[in-house]
């Protein structure tokens, strides 16, 4: 009786097994397939851009049109915004203490959208941010042949995303770590990440006919608000926005160091702020890519999750990479790790075309403008070296 009891345990177990391994075969099997896809629209449009300028003493990849597949599943679990722990509060609280409040003109940058002319209404309002944007642009940077004397001009000349996105920087008042040279130039690299990202994610949005596309690069560009928020406050996490640390190992010392991630940072400031709704969901869903498949998004959520996410990868690689060409990093960003799930999200938004989005005249010069601008240099990031 007894073999009878064990034997038909153990035909049961084997069935459970059998079943669970038929059910992950057949989802990596659909992830296959959306792969297949998502690097097939990838191939078309590379074939249809013209080819990047590749800089003096880089030699273009044999195929950097051909997207490899990542190697593994990132191993990354995410600690939930709810419930949050009692450490995790209080490192939430005393972040929002620290940190000064946005000044009050943010809101209406944060709802000006890209129209030029109502952007430079709301910045001449606020004179310190119109003080500052007429400083940066006519700063050596930017190489005018002759200074620009007003708000209206300034858009004109720079564009109305590049001109928010510097505004909105200015009026969040985050401050830039200070007496700290590693966290200092982490700072300066995750707003260029920023700036980029929001470049990116603008032309793709108007290549996606989407609505709402300036609110979508206001999106990308803060994405790495949480980032950049805990980097003021803890300037000893600098050594992981080193550019050689990868984003699933910096999410998991960054939750094992303070019980949190840098997308619970982003929501509680924004709650604390009165950013808009629609915007702090998004930053509190913003990793969500990084460890699971769309369907852990709201609907609503899809798209700025997936842009912002895409947009601010495809900005880290570029420089990683130390040019501005995004066709070659498209394919390397398609390989990571930290992108094995970007194919399903792009697939279930739709999303196609990028490199045709970003090759158009008007978005490649953006992008270009952008990229001379805040990377002047055009120096690749090196990891600095290992003290011995």
């Amino acid at each position: 009786m007894t073999l009878w009891v064990l034997g038909g345990l153990a035909l049961a177990a084997f069935g459970v097994w059998w079943w669970q391994a038929s059910a992950a075969a057949q989802r990596q099997s659909e992830r296959r397939d959306v792969w297949r896809r998502w690097q097939a629209s990838v191939t078309v449009a590379a074939s249809n851009a013209e080819p990047a300028p590749v800089p003096a003493g880089d030699e273009a990849p044999a195929d950097s049109t051909r997207a490899a597949t990542p190697s593994r599943v990132p191993p990354v679990s995410l600690l939930n915004t709810r419930p949050v722990t009692p450490e995790a509060a209080a490192c939430l609280v005393d972040l929002s203490d620290s940190l000064p409040r946005p000044r009050a003109v943010l809101t209406q940058l944060l709802l000006a959208g890209d129209d030029p002319v109502e952007l430079a209404r709301v910045v001449a309002t606020d004179t310190a941010s119109a003080a500052l944007l007429l400083r940066t642009v006519n700063s050596a940077r930017f190489h005018l042949t002759r200074p620009v004397s007003s708000v209206q001009h300034a858009v004109t000349y720079l564009g109305a995303n590049l001109v928010r996105d510097m505004a909105i920087r200015h009026a969040l008042a985050l401050p830039a770590p200070a007496h700290d040279p590693a966290a200092e130039r982490a700072n300066q690299r995750l707003w260029r990440i920023g700036y980029l990202a929001s470049t990116i994610a603008l032309a793709v949005a108007r290549h996606q006919r989407w609505p709402s596309a300036g609110a979508l690069s206001t999106q990308a560009l803060l994405f790495g608000l949480g980032d950049i928020a805990l980097l003021a406050h803890h300037p000893g996490l600098a050594e992981l926005y080193a550019p050689d640390y990868g984003l699933p190992a910096r999410v998991e010392e960054i939750q094992r160091r303070l019980a949190l991630n840098p997308a619970m940072a982003a929501a509680h400031l924004g709650r604390v702020w009165q950013l808009p709704q629609e915007l702090v969901r998004g930053l509190g869903a913003s990793l969500t890519p990084l460890a699971g498949g769309p369907q852990q998004l709201a609907p609503d959520l899809l798209a700025p999750v997936t842009l912002g996410y895409f947009s601010t990868g495809l900005a880290d690689v570029m420089l990683r990479q130390g040019s501005c060409d995004p066709r070659t990093a498209v394919d390397t960003l398609l390989g990571l790790p930290h992108a094995f799930f970007l194919p399903e999200y792009l697939a279930a938004c739709g999303v196609s075309g990028v490199l045709d989005a970003l090759a158009q005249p008007a978005a490649a010069r953006r992008l270009n403008a952008v990229w001379a601008s805040t990377h002047a240099t055009g120096e690749r990031d090196r990891p600095e070296p290992s003290p011995d």
